[in-house]
């Protein structure tokens, strides 16, 4: 069952995201037409250190990706296998008090796929990706834990949906996504343009 689930997963990435691997900073480079970015505490500020700050952020955050992803959309949870991701994401459990169940993808040598950017970066031990999968159900405040870990830099994961055509991937200090085309990008840029960087770039 796995091996199928690896299959339809590898299938439907290479179909809807070619020019990138299942990892996170490299969206924004390789579909930069669909890539739009949100910060999630009120002047950019990147890490919550109250109830207040957390309660802020973690509203915005599902706000959004409920209103990208809509209620109750199966989507996939891809994370990675290093010790400080998978070690994190396999002990945590969402609010209805249910496990991650990931299933591994293989792997990938980033270092052949970009040899400047890692010639001088240790992030992947030997630059190996590995990454895993789990299928999952978005609903508000579900992944809230999922959520806090990330936002705290203590693990790195991203959604996505190929129905949808759309990745969000949270992060220490926001969410990017990439979504289907320019109009709805462009839609939601303007929806949530209070939330958006004031830097040019976007970042």
């Amino acid at each position: 069952m796995n091996d199928e689930k690896k299959e339809e997963f590898n299938k439907q990435w290479l179909l809807n995201y070619p020019d990138s691997p299942p990892v996170s900073h490299w969206f924004k480079w390789a579909y930069p037409d669909r890539w739009f970015r949100i910060h999630s505490l009120p002047k950019s500020k990147r890490y919550a250190d109250n109830d207040k700050e957390w309660k802020i952020l973690l509203e915005r955050q599902n706000a959004i990706i409920t209103d990208i992803f809509g209620l109750g959309t199966e989507v996939y949870l891809v994370a990675s296998d290093a010790d400080w991701e998978l070690e994190t994401l396999s002990a945590l459990h969402n609010a209805d008090g249910e496990m991650y169940q990931f299933v591994h993808l293989g792997q990938t040598d980033l270092y052949k796929l970009d040899v400047e950017y890692y010639r001088d970066t240790y992030i992947f031990d030997n630059h190996t990706f590995k990454p895993v999968f789990a299928e999952v159900i978005w609903k508000p405040h579900l992944h809230d834990n999922l959520l806090k870990e990330i936002a705290n830099d203590n693990t790195c994961a991203f959604f996505v949906s190929f129905s949808k055509e759309t990745i969000i991937a949270p992060y220490d200090g926001g969410i990017d996504f990439v979504i289907k085309d320019d109009m709805a990008k462009d839609f939601y840029k303007n929806k949530y343009k209070e939330w958006l960087s004031s830097r040019i770039n976007g970042l």
